[in-house]
């Protein structure tokens, strides 16, 4: 089942319901947050909620007997993910995916391939912060528009239209 509802966070449309009541998932494509099956009951008794990181447990917000926690999402263009910023609010960011030069991938082996190095990383010191996931969203829209131009073929996140509301 692949539904499209309102959001319980951010009461917005974009709610993307995809799989059977058992492998659930529940993302929302404006405000960023996500639930799954794992994540149905309270924080003080959810196994899965008890294994997230300090910050992931920070963020997380507890809406209908449901937790939900902030997207993490890796594409091959880049990453959005949740963070503090300098004054201790969670923003989003999108680190770019660039190039590692040939003379610095020795410094990126692969864990468990032997004498093989990663070519291309997430650029986490040169980052763009959004306040809003969307924002977020827009720009990997563009980005993945970008690629598929480079490479002449068509690779497009297919986003609902999204307009911030103040």
């Amino acid at each position: 089942m692949d539904i499209i509802s309102n959001c319980s966070l951010c009461e917005e449309h974009s709610l993307h319901v995809m799989g059977e009541k058992d492998a659930q998932m529940m993302q929302c494509l404006n405000c960023g947050y996500v639930s799954t099956s794992k994540f149905i009951g309270t924080v003080e008794d959810n196994e899965e909620y008890k294994n997230l990181t300090e910050d992931m447990q920070r963020w997380s917000k507890q809406i209908n007997n449901r937790i939900w926690i902030p997207t993490i999402m890796t594409l091959p263009v880049g990453m959005l993910y949740p963070q503090d910023d300098e004054n201790g609010e969670m923003k989003w960011y999108f680190a770019r995916m660039v190039n590692i030069p040939k003379e610095q991938q020795q410094n990126y082996p692969i864990p468990g391939d032997s004498g093989k190095f990663y070519e291309t990383m997430y650029d986490t010191h040169n980052v763009v912060m959004f306040d809003e996931f969307f924002e977020g969203m827009l720009m990997v829209n563009n980005k993945m528009k970008e690629e598929a131009e480079k490479q002449d073929k068509p690779i497009e996140l297919k986003l609902p239209k999204l307009k911030k509301v103040d």
